[in-house]
């Protein structure tokens, strides 16, 4: 008598489905190992530049320095890129620009309402990721350790 296997493997890249406007895209968030790794390296270090940020940005918001607020504005753009282009690659990244751009010309920081939506997907979906390995190989652990023979007592 043969018994069936499945196996129900997530993919190795989770779709990012966009609509910006009137335009639908989708970018593929790459969660292989090495892309967990790599993007989760950049999202860490985005989001500890973003926190100081969003001080400067909120202390130029209460003195309604409008200058600052652009700067730090920009200085968003330029942090949360390098972890976008991590997790859905350049050609996912210059899509929703020019999404974004509907047509038109447009900058990276006008695409931040945008940009940091999909930076916060990206982000969650990369340490939901990481904490199902972890999951992963802590149930296969506890299965070896079940599974081992116990060593005889020397006092038997």
């Amino acid at each position: 008598m043969r018994t069936e296997i499945e196996l129900k493997i997530k993919a190795p890249f989770e779709p990012l489905d966009l609509v910006i406007g009137d335009q639908a895209l989708t970018c593929r968030i790459n969660v292989t190992p090495d892309g967990l790794l790599n993007i989760g390296e950049a999202c860490s270090k985005a989001e500890q530049k973003i926190k100081a940020l969003q001080k400067l940005y909120d202390d130029a918001q209460q003195s309604k320095n409008v200058a600052k607020m652009k700067k730090v504005n920009t200085q968003i753009a330029d942090v949360i890129e390098p972890a976008i282009k991590a997790g859905i690659g350049e050609d996912g990244y210059d899509a929703i620009l020019a999404a974004c751009g509907a047509g038109g010309p447009v900058t990276k920081a006008d695409c931040n309402i945008v940009m940091v939506k999909v930076f916060g997907a990206i982000h969650s979906t990369v340490n939901e990721r990481m904490e199902e390995s972890l999951n992963e190989q802590a149930a296969h652990y506890l299965a070896e350790v079940e599974d081992a023979q116990p060593e005889p007592d020397p006092e038997d």
